[in-house]
This record gives structure tokens, C-alpha cells and sequence, in this order.
């Protein structure tokens, strides 16, 4: 273990569309965690190589956990990406060997479409009809018919992003069961004080009395991608134009409080709510018929029935 202040002791690992953004803002409430800022990092899933202790100590952890004071007793982030990246997870245990995992799974029939329309909005994919995108996945595997604005054609695996069972099997198999902790979005939704409480539990962290829970963040999409492209693709990529944009056109209230930049509130203005395409009974029995094997997995790692994921 490489020794490095404030390296996080847990992280929220996906499933992309499973409730996390909610998740992982109940966290950053408690008093006693310093929570990332933002929410997913992505750090550990863009590297090619383990970063020396120098970069990660500025291009991460001073970056991210900046606010990091006495009262945290733990520090966590939650990209989605690290589920399906081993690579992700085995580079995390290997700065920190007692790292902890929470993941959560849904039902693959609601997630993907609104997995589909996330990548759509962040210029990830370019193809809007779902089917056809599911369609293109062999030759995205192959390098082509991948967005030129994508950063890695893997989130465009789509059946692959689904296979919660391997996933989390995988997860056990890197990080350990006792290390790792999952969440049914089905119980998020009903018991959410509930799910919050036993989280806090496997992270030894003390309940704060939280007991008003928003359970959904409504998928967006936006008014004109040439916007978008602009907004987010020199931040994706690393650029610098907009950063130095955002902390020039920054203001202030008379009490020295940050408005929202100028990018913020474009962002903001860019944005609509939207909703995913209901899958055609031709794509459901598609997705049953891939992913019934991998939902019986997750059964079994679970000691839980999920069969009636795909039951309706």
C-alpha cells in the first residue's frame, strides 16, 4: 500500500442509471464522509499505468477530495465505470488493499434505455434508436462505427454494461464479499432509509438522522448538440478552454458565496428533461434472452430472486 493522505476507503462503483447520483448525495451529507466533488472522478478508469504518488496526490486527491477537514472519518467517490473495468478496481486496491465497494443493480429492461439516452447526452453515442445501437455493438467491438467524441467504445458494449450478475461476481472475485456491498434498486426505491442505514453500517460510519431521501435524478438531453459538444467535450478530454472560462466569468453574492459560473448556467439552459424510448417487444425479448443467464447469476451471488426482472 503506497501511503497517501486521504485516499478514498470506499467507493460507489455503478451501475450506471441504478440510483447512484441519489446515492451517493445522501453520502456527501453525512458529516462524517468527504465525498468527491464531483461525484464521479473517473481517475482510476482513464489511466493506462499506476500514477506515482505525486500525480495522484494533485490530479486527484487534491483535486477531489480538497475539502477533506477533521470532522470525515472517511473519504468515498462513485464512478460508474469502475464496475465493468477491472482494471479500475484491481489499480484502487492496489493504493489501498482495504478498500471497500458498494454497487447497485437493476432491472436490465429499465436501465439500458436509460443508460442509451445518458451516453446520447453526453455525446458518448450517436446513434438514437436503441435497437440499432444494441445492433452496431460487434462492430463498435472492431473499432468501427465508434462516435469520434467517445472515450472508450466500451460504453457502448451495451450488453455487456447489463451484465450486473458478472459484474458483481467479478467484484467479489477482486475485492472480496466482505468488502463489497450491493443494492437492489428495487430497494432503494421502497426502503430508502433503510438502504441508507445498512450502507452506513458496512462503511462504519455513524447515521446522522437523515430521513428525507430524493430518490430520482430525471434523464436529460439537450436543446442544440453543437452546444453540448462545445460544453463538454474540451472537459472530457482533458481541454483547458473551458476551465479557464469558468473561473474568469465566476460571481459573487454580497455575502462572498459562488454563484454558478457562466458555463453552469449555460449548461443549465441547454438542458431538457427527456425520457427514454419504450423498448419494442422485439428488443425486450432480445434483452431477455441475452441477459436471462447473467440475471440468474445475480440471483444466486445475491440469495435473492430476480427472475421477475424479466418477467414483465
Amino acid at each position: 500500500m503506497i501511503q497517501t493522505p486521504h485516499f478514498p476507503d470506499f467507493f460507489v462503483v455503478g451501475a450506471p442509471r441504478c440510483g447512484t447520483t441519489s446515492f451517493c448525495r445522501w453520502l456527501a451529507r453525512n458529516p462524517q464522509i468527504c465525498f468527491s466533488r464531483p461525484k464521479e472522478t473517473h481517475y482510476f478508469t482513464l489511466l493506462s499505468a499506476d500514477p506515482a504518488a505525486s500525480d495522484l496526490k494533485l490530479d486527484y486527491l487534491d483535486r477531489y477530495f480538497g475539502h477533506y477537514a477533521a470532522p470525515h472519518r472517511l473519504a468515498g467517490e462513485g464512478s460508474v465505470s469502475y464496475l465493468y473495468q477491472p482494471e479500475s478496481l484491481e489499480r484502487i486496491l492496489r493504493f489501498n488493499p482495504d478498500a471497500r465497494f458498494i454497487a447497485l443493480v437493476r432491472n436490465p429492461l429499465a436501465m439500458l434505455p436509460s443508460y442509451h439516452l445518458k451516453m446520447l447526452f453526453l455525446l458518448q453515442e450517436d446513434e438514437p434508436d436503441f435497437g440499432q445501437a444494441w445492433m452496431l455493438e460487434q462492430e463498435r467491438t472492431h473499432g468501427e462505427r465508434v462516435p469520434r467524441d467517445c472515450l472508450d467504445a466500451r460504453l457502448l458494449m451495451y450488453s455487456q454494461v447489463a451484465m450486473l450478475g458478472a459484474q458483481i461476481e467479478r467484484l467479489f472475485a477482486i475485492a472480496g464479499r466482505e468488502r463489497s456491498h450491493v443494492i437492489v434498486f428495487d430497494d432503494l426505491l421502497a426502503d430508502p432509509l433503510g438502504v441508507y442505514r445498512r450502507a452506513l453500517e458496512f462503511l462504519d460510519v455513524d447515521y446522522d438522522g437523515q430521513i428525507h431521501f430524493e430518490r430520482r435524478y430525471g434523464s436529460r438531453m439537450y436543446r442544440y448538440r453543437w452546444l453540448q459538444r462545445m460544453l463538454f467535450v474540451p472537459v472530457m478530454r482533458g481541454g483547458k478552454m473551458l476551465n479557464t472560462l469558468q473561473r474568469r466569468s465566476r460571481k459573487y453574492t454580497r455575502d462572498g458565496s459562488k454563484l454558478p459560473s457562466l458555463i453552469k448556467r449555460v449548461t443549465r439552459w441547454n438542458n431538457v428533461p427527456a425520457s427514454p424510448e419504450p423498448l419494442t417487444q422485439e428488443m425486450v425479448a432480445v434483452i431477455r434472452e441475452t441477459l436471462a443467464p447473467d440475471v440468474l447469476k445475480l440471483s444466486r451471488l445475491l440469495d435473492r430472486d430476480l427472475s421477475s426482472w424479466l418477467a414483465g
